[in-house]
């Protein structure tokens, strides 16, 4: 048997009669047996105990190979590997190994059931690794101030807030020291620190400058608290190996920490709140919200002067007398905190101090918007790469994983990745491929010009046809709520044999979760939501609990200027064509195939895949999704139903 380092998990050396580590360059008394086993199909070399089963599948052994190769080699892997390959067992192994004594593994993931797999998977792995799990830290704060909107929450959290919560105290020490030793779900962190009476976040970051994994959300990388985060950690950009799972997910993600409105009713009542405070924040309040009430007559694209000269006239006019807005955010920042201590619905003044202090970022990829109904401002961000390009560029090595990210180069060009660093690979599904069948139609259409009655009949009517020729629960996913309640309107005039569960936009997560649940005690449902929605993204239907899934329509982004300005940025930036298909193309599939990927979750899984749109046939359309999504073109959906469940 081989033995390993309980430091770190290296294979040690043997000396002149003595076992030290090459890694940690120390001798090891206390030793850890590895397990082995034959090489071949479906077993794990000896010298690989990080993987945390004996057995490992075909495909995940490949995935495996490639993370290994970019962990070792400090390469970038972009990998589409579908559900059931078992990315997260063989992605984590590769990264622990590699990583040295001062280096840290991130694993981003904005899902807390992935962060679960996460950790379970440490958990099977030898004793000597360990991870830390975090959220946010609204959502680990024991205290009532929790549940306070996300920016106010941020104040009364800050370095002020902070020297005031009795969660901070002398206690702290000894259970991140408890900590240290355990890997623990943050389920099970935020308990453990609420009985200790210390603060879990604060906890579970100290614990983790001792860990070798974290477990984290996408933020705490890609946005600006990740300096106060590697500050407490004490790493730099260099140390990091990155796992991001869900991948598909980061460029919103990243663009979303830019988002910001600021309305002159937000304005008014910022002013309402800050009269009793300070006449000069009060003054200049009501001259920008005055400002703002004149000059917008129209929706248009905007840039940074436009706003600058109403806040200039805004400082210089009246009570205001501040010399910068600097200056004036200085004094805002703490007028807005006192009136939240005493009302904390009290949060106009923090919500414009939040806008006003992101309007000041530049640069070309920042969106800038004003519309007057009602007078509004709205910035964003065009270009993740603003944010992730200097990550990318600056970390050990990363791999990027989802089951839809396709195309690879897509996900390159918009993070800003260097091509020479980079390995992008698709990964075929490992589950038997007669258990998914994928078919299209050519008689209906979502597209807007084609849409009325007729159009919504002929669709109900499909529906109906898989529906009740389905042995078990189907799902459909419209583009939007507004063409599926029409649809669902001509459902009522069709002989349908399943009943119907139709989401709404109003839905809380429990009450979807309550639609999921009923699809497990009866395989007679038709259940009804949108693309891009937690239904059709965010659930895995495990167990076969559906049977057909159909696509209705292709989710295309409804037109805006803010989408115009996207496309025109990345048609400059990459070329025209590049430009329209990133904008517009391949969001709407993605999406589709994130709703086609719901029904089968592992090889037992058997399921109907209906593409109701004829642009689906589309050439220009059916090359841009992944060359293993076959599917061809019927005009008998109810016996392609009958053929398929009875084989």
């Amino acid at each position: 048997m081989g033995a390993f380092c309980n430091e770190c998990g290296t294979l040690l050396r043997t000396e002149k009669g003595k076992r030290h580590c090459p890694r940690c360059e120390r001798e090891q008394s206390s030793l850890t047996d590895g397990f082995s086993h034959q090489e071949g199909d479906g077993t794990i070399p000896t010298e690989d105990r990080y993987f945390p089963f004996k057995n490992i599948r075909e495909g995940q052994k490949e995935f495996k190979k490639d993370a290994t190769a970019a962990f070792e080699e400090k390469k970038i892997l972009i990998a589409h590997a579908p559900t059931g390959i078992g990315k997260t067992a063989a992605v984590l192994p590769p990264a622990v190994k590699a990583k040295t004594k001062d280096q840290k593994v991130f694993f981003l993931t904005s899902k807390q059931s992935q962060h679960s797999i996460a950790i379970e998977t440490v958990k099977k792995m030898p004793s000597s690794v360990n991870a830390t799990d975090v959220i946010s830290k609204k959502h680990m704060c024991p205290r009532e101030e929790s549940k306070l909107p996300y920016p106010v929450f941020e104040e009364f959290c800050s370095e002020k807030g902070q020297s005031k919560c009795n969660l901070f105290n002398k206690q702290m020490s000894k259970v991140v020291e408890s900590l240290r030793n355990d890997t623990k779900h943050v389920s099970e962190i935020v308990d453990f620190c609420r009985s200790a009476n210390v603060c879990p976040h604060k906890a579970a970051l100290l614990a983790g400058k001792e860990s070798d994994l974290i477990v984290c959300d996408y933020n705490y990388i890609f946005s600006d608290i990740r300096d106060r985060i590697f500050e407490l950690l004490e790493i730099e950009l260099k140390d990091v190996l990155l796992i991001v799972d869900e991948a598909h997910n980061l460029p919103g993600r990243i663009r979303g920490n830019l988002e910001e409105k600021l309305s002159k009713a937000l304005l008014d009542e910022a002013f309402n709140l800050i009269q009793g405070y300070s006449s000069p924040l009060a003054s200049f309040m009501s001259r920008l919200s005055t400002e703002l009430d004149e000059e917008v007559r129209q929706k248009k694209r905007i840039d940074k002067r436009f706003l600058d000269e109403k806040i200039e006239k805004a400082l210089k006019g009246g009570l205001t007398q501040f010399e910068s807005l600097d200056e004036l955010l200085a004094d805002l920042g703490m007028v807005a905190r006192d009136i939240i201590e005493k009302d904390p619905s009290a949060t106009a003044p923090m919500y414009v101090y939040s806008f006003l202090d992101t309007w000041r970022e530049e640069g070309k990829e920042v969106f800038r918007s004003v519309e007057p109904d009602p007078p509004t401002i709205e910035i964003g961000l065009l270009d993740p790469a603003k944010y992730s390009k200097e990550v990318f560029s600056k970390i050990n090595s990363a791999v990027m994983m989802s089951g839809t990210l396709h195309p690879g180069e897509m996900y390159a060009d918009l993070l800003g990745i260097n091509d020479k660093k980079t390995h992008i690979k698709t990964y075929e599904t490992p589950f038997p491929k007669e258990n998914r069948k994928i078919v299209s139609v050519d008689h209906v259409t979502t597209a807007y010009k084609e849409r009325g009655l007729n159009m919504y009949q002929a669709y109900a009517n499909s529906i109906a046809d898989v529906a009740n020729n389905t042995q078990g629960n189907v799902a459909v996913f419209f583009p939007s709520y507004s063409l599926m309640n029409h649809i669902v309107d001509r459902l009522g005039m069709v002989h349908l044999k399943k009943e119907m569960k139709i989401e709404e936009r109003t839905h809380s997560k429990r009450e979807k979760k309550e639609m999921v649940e009923s699809l497990k005690r009866s395989n007679n449902k038709l259940l009804l939501g949108v693309q891009g929605g937690s239904l059709s993204e965010g659930i895995d239907y495990k167990n076969n609990i559906l049977s057909s899934v159909i696509i209705a329509g292709i989710p295309f982004p409804p037109p805006t200027l803010k989408l115009k300005s996207l496309e025109d940025y990345y048609a400059e930036k990459f070329g025209k064509e590049k430009g329209y298909s990133y904008a517009r193309i391949y969001p709407a599939m993605n999406s589709v195939l994130q709703a086609a990927g719901r029904p089968i979750r592992s090889k037992k899984d058997r399921a109907l895949i209906v593409l109701m749109d004829k642009r689906f046939n589309y050439k220009r359309y059916k090359e841009q999704l992944p060359e293993n999504f076959n599917y061809r073109s019927t005009d008998d959906l109810a016996g392609v139903c009958k053929r398929f469940f009875h084989q």
